[in-house]
């Protein structure tokens, strides 16, 4: 009974992929939920420079007053 619990919770977890942000040689995990992202959908981006720079993934909405 543990034994599926624990392959059910590790199954739903996102798996690791880890990059290299194209700005400042960051390794960092893509699929981690923060706006780390693939800049053109082609450069990965740490979240770190993508708070920087002022870029954000698809996910993230900006909205004007």
């Amino acid at each position: 009974m543990e034994n599926e619990e624990i392959s059910n919770k590790s199954s739903s977890q996102k798996a690791i992929k880890l990059e290299t942000c194209y700005l400042c040689n960051q390794k960092f995990d893509v699929n981690k939920d923060d706006n780390n992202h693939y800049h053109y959908g082609k450069y990965p981006m740490c979240a770190n420079c993508s708070e920087a720079y002022g870029f954000f993934s698809n996910k993230t909405s900006i909205t004007s007053c």
